[in-house]
């Protein structure tokens, strides 16, 4: 089993919990290395499986409960493809969570910062007081969205969790499904249904924000776009966490924290590529989008709001590619919260 994890990411992780404690007053600073290392803690499953080397490159094959004989069906249809590339984009068309292990450029200059953001949000209201009470529909699962809605709900958010027997959250049942959703209360919903459905509108019809994890497409299929919320919802902020940035090529892509690490350049540093010890882009990506969810609540950023996972890690992308020891520098460089 792998125990590697990207140099600079436990102080990096302290920046970005110190912004959130900047927003909601909960300690999380101190507490980042405990997020960081629930895996660990509460021996969770879940280790990120091993490179899978094809053709000249390797892939990450994040493969659910269901996928294996489909990834086999895939994986004899496209044998003879050698460019790792070319099958992760076939594997998104079955709706695999297939990534390439990339390498990182020679050189990359940090992407465009978002100190603004900090400085909008001292303007704004306490956060802890803009939190305090508002009603949030979490519609997350796994790490990433539900660590940002559980430290909302310990800021005193009122947070409605939907589960789905149709849409089954991977951690549940596990100590780590309950230490990251204590501080909600579970409704469950198939909203495939039409009295799930309105349900689930009544939900929103009284919610300040909707946080989801799916993927775009997944979003649209379930008419829970912005553009799709805007006419009955027109007060609901939104937040979205997916795995890839809105203008990326990978924007529509299914991945978890091991595919975003692999497709970052993270995992391949040496001279070949490696899987992480855990899934580190995924508590990287929930106190971020914390951050932002604070933000939104206050007014301090627009209604509608997108964080990725890949965003997440591109501090710890531009440390590696620079040289940079102080990560800190290189946390305000963390891409700009897209928006939905």
């Amino acid at each position: 089993m792998s125990d590697w994890l990207p140099p600079g990411l436990p102080d990096y992780a302290a920046v970005l919990a110190a912004a959130v404690d900047r927003r909601l007053g909960l300690g999380v600073e101190g507490d980042a290395a405990y997020w960081l290392e629930l895996p660990r803690r509460l021996g969770a499953a879940g280790v990120p499986a091993e490179p899978v080397r094809w053709g000249d490159g390797a892939l990450c094959v994040d493969l659910g409960p269901d996928d294996a004989e489909t990834w086999e069906r895939f994986a004899l249809v496209h044998r003879n493809e050698p460019d790792p590339e070319a099958v992760a984009v076939a594997a998104q068309e079955w709706r695999l969570a297939v990534t390439p292990y990339r390498k990182l450029p020679a050189t990359a200059a940090a992407p465009v910062g978002v100190a603004a953001a900090d400085t909008a949000a001292a303007a704004a209201p306490s956060g802890r007081a803009a939190v305090e009470g508002r009603r949030i529909v979490d519609m997350t699962s796994m790490w990433a969205g539900p660590l940002c809605t559980e430290l909302l709900g310990r800021a005193g958010a009122c947070v409605r969790k939907v589960t789905s027997a149709a849409r089954p959250d991977g951690l549940a049942g596990t100590p780590m499904y309950a230490e990251l959703n204590a501080h909600k209360a579970t409704v469950e919903i198939d909203s495939r249904h039409p009295a799930g459905r309105r349900e689930l509108e009544d939900l929103l019809g009284s919610a300040d924000l909707l946080v989801t994890s799916l993927s775009p497409r997944a979003l649209a299929n379930l008419d829970l776009l912005p553009s799709q919320l805007g006419a009955h919802h027109s007060g609901l902020r939104t937040l979205a966490i997916t795995a890839f940035e809105a203008d990326s090529p990978e924007h529509h892509w299914i991945a978890y924290g091991s595919g975003v690490h692999a497709a970052s350049g993270l995992g391949w540093l040496g001279d070949s590529p490696q899987a992480p010890a855990y899934s580190y882009p995924d508590p990287l990506a929930g106190l971020l989008a914390a951050r932002v969810a604070a933000d939104q609540l206050t007014g301090a950023l627009p209604r509608h709001r997108r964080v990725s996972l890949a965003a997440a890690v591109t501090p710890l992308a531009c440390r590696a590619a620079t040289g940079s020891t102080n990560v800190a520098d290189l946390a305000g460089a963390v891409g700009r919260p897209s928006r939905g």
